[in-house]
């Protein structure tokens, strides 16, 4: 493990946002009152993704009023694997999160993942048993296991939920993954996954409740076939030794 510097924080919340104007401020006040109002407990990052819709400007005004809460923007929209990736680069905690801007898992399920480290340098949150899809529309909560599905067999992996919003790193575990993460887009998470059961790191899973959250940025037609055009994409460069160039030290100490 890193040994963490004095008045580094514990704990750094990755938040990908792209237009999220309306639901981000909800979101950061109920973390704001959950954690202690020390930031060298807690910080929370801000990723605006190219956003239009003034989300900058909102996050900007919450920043200045508490220490606690970091912007980060870039100068055009990438992809949501962009914009964690660029946020756990920021972020300066000895543990790592990123969970969903739009409030889907609260800080009592950030909790748990938080928790979990401690067992494993990956803890991943898996919605699991009958409200695993929430209120989600029916379709979505139908895509959500074909797609968790074809992760699984393209790239063998053995997880429940490889896209559940929720993933928490210890500092080493997410340096190795994300350095080596190229995917800009939704299927960024099975590629690190993918590059940890490579690299040797363990990675357990959470059992998390997700509420649901109208305006998914998720679009079923388009966005699938990219994240599966991505996803062959990794298993290819994984085929080719693209992410075995150097294996990490054990993690699980």
């Amino acid at each position: 493990m890193t040994t963490r510097l004095r008045g580094l924080p514990t704990l750094s919340i990755v938040l990908p946002c792209l237009n999220e104007a309306d639901r981000l401020p909800g979101t950061l006040a109920a973390y704001l009152a959950h954690f202690p109002p020390s930031r060298s407990e807690v910080e929370l990052i801000v990723v605006d993704d190219g956003s239009s819709d003034g989300t900058t400007v909102i996050a900007d005004q919450i920043a200045a009023a508490d220490p606690r809460v970091l912007v980060v923007r870039t100068t055009r929209n990438h992809g949501k694997g962009y914009a964690v990736r660029t946020g756990v680069q920021a972020a300066q905690g000895e543990l790592v999160v990123f969970t969903d801007a739009d409030g889907s898992y609260g800080p009592e399920q950030l909790e748990r993942v938080v928790a979990a480290l401690r067992r494993a340098p990956v803890a991943i949150g898996a919605r699991l048993g009958p409200q695993a899809g929430g209120g989600s529309p029916l379709l979505r909560r139908l895509a959500s296991p074909v797609f968790n599905r074809a992760m699984r067999l393209l790239l063998g992996l053995p997880y429940t939920d490889t896209q559940c919003g929720l993933k928490g790193f210890r500092r080493d575990a997410a340096e190795a993954l994300f350095s080596r993460a190229r995917v800009d887009g939704f299927a960024f998470d099975a590629e690190a996954l993918l590059v940890a059961s490579r690299l040797g790191i363990e990675v357990v899973e959470v059992p998390v409740v997700a509420e649901d959250r109208q305006g998914s940025k998720v679009r079923l037609s388009g966005d699938a076939l990219t994240m599966l055009a991505d996803v062959w994409k990794v298993r290819r460069a994984a085929a080719a030794g693209a992410y075995d160039e150097t294996r990490v030290r054990d993690l699980a100490d």
